[in-house]
């Protein structure tokens, strides 16, 4: 068994290996060689007036790759007018968010680690993967809509997919968007500007990319443009317009995210997982659209969108087992006594 950190994480997972083990994991999705178990969440009041707990559980198996996977979280959450926010509350004011990978041959634990790193790739190179199936070929201008931890993994994604194109990015916080494309123009070598606004972001812009902890519109459907493809890693990012009018829509599972369960007197925000009016069952998935079991576009002036909603334990399959199988050749992580996590007593 290994313990691994977010730093091994970091050292270790390449974007190209996330986004080719992504790739993997979605096409045999596609044909019914990998289950994905429905994510879970409980959520109950706190001492806070001004946040929730929340207990999120998402899974999934990947025969191919041996492995099978939980991911949880033990989160405190704010949710403010314009934004929803986690609480770092735990001692030494850290977040709790882990990941058990298992081998699905034996039913053994392999690993232990925390979602962060992982987290930031999966998702980012997710929203990359629609762009490489979705969008117009050989892009030259890409948005990107947010200033955080998770733009940032959609900047490092979109740059190894389309390491020649221009990369515009917009946040409200000023100071802070200056230094985030600044760090990121010095990470990958990439020219990334600093927009004045959101509209000045998406103008001319052949990809553009949502990445915000918003909870309101960040991207208007009036901004839509012949050939644009978006996507969106939160309900509230775009308008429904957005989604009616695009040509072709793509959802990251068809199972809708409904299976929440509240304690007495909590209320959660509307379409807190969900753009309204988009039924999943419906709509196409990215991994059938990769593997070639729905149509994408047919033209460069079609619109395309990806909502890259709900997180699927899937990709913590994919980039886990990757993770794993490197830490393992290079030597990395602590080792803990398997039978440490495994019993003789029937579960």
């Amino acid at each position: 068994m290994l313990i691994l950190s977010n730093d091994d994480a970091e050292k270790l997972l390449t974007m190209g290996e996330c986004m080719a083990a992504l790739e993997e994991a979605y096409i045999e999705f596609a044909h019914g060689r990998a289950a994905n178990a429905a994510r879970s969440d409980a959520v109950s009041s706190t001492q806070r007036a001004d946040a929730v707990y929340s207990l999120k559980l998402m899974g999934a198996v990947v025969q191919r790759l041996d492995v099978a996977v939980v991911r949880l979280n033990s989160d405190i959450i704010s949710f403010g007018e314009k934004r929803q926010v986690k609480l770092p509350l735990a001692p030494g004011n850290r977040y709790t968010g882990l990941v058990l990978l298992f081998r699905v041959n034996t039913g053994e634990p392999l690993a232990i680690f925390p979602d962060g790193v992982v987290q930031r790739l999966r998702v980012g190179a997710t929203s990359a993967l629609s762009a490489k199936y979705m969008a117009k070929q050989k892009p030259h201008r890409v948005a990107v809509i947010g200033a955080g931890w998770q733009a940032g993994g959609h900047v490092l994604a979109i740059n190894a997919l389309y390491p020649q194109a221009q990369i515009h990015c917009y946040s409200p916080t000023r100071d802070k968007l200056a230094a985030f494309c600044a760090d990121l123009s010095r990470h990958t070598g990439a020219v990334v500007t600093a927009a004045a606004s959101p509209e000045a972001a998406v103008k001319g812009a052949d990809i553009v990319l949502c990445a915000t902890n918003a909870a309101q519109h960040v991207f208007r459907a009036d901004w839509l443009e012949p050939g644009m493809h978006v996507s969106t890693i939160r309900g509230a990012e775009l308008e429904p317009a957005v989604v009616a009018r695009a040509d072709i829509v793509a959802v990251n599972d068809k199972i809708a995210h409904d299976a929440i369960s509240v304690t007495r007197g909590v209320k959660l925000p509307k379409n807190r997982h969900a753009i309204a009016g988009l039924d999943p069952a419906a709509t196409p998935t990215l991994a059938e659209i990769m593997a070639g079991l729905a149509p994408s576009r047919t033209a460069d002036k079609q619109t395309s969108c990806f909502v890259n909603l709900p997180g699927i334990g899937l990709q913590f399959a994919a980039l886990g087992a990757v993770l794993y199988q490197k830490a393992c050749a290079a030597g990395c992580g602590h080792k803990l006594p398997t039978e440490w996590f495994t019993e003789d007593v029937v579960p």
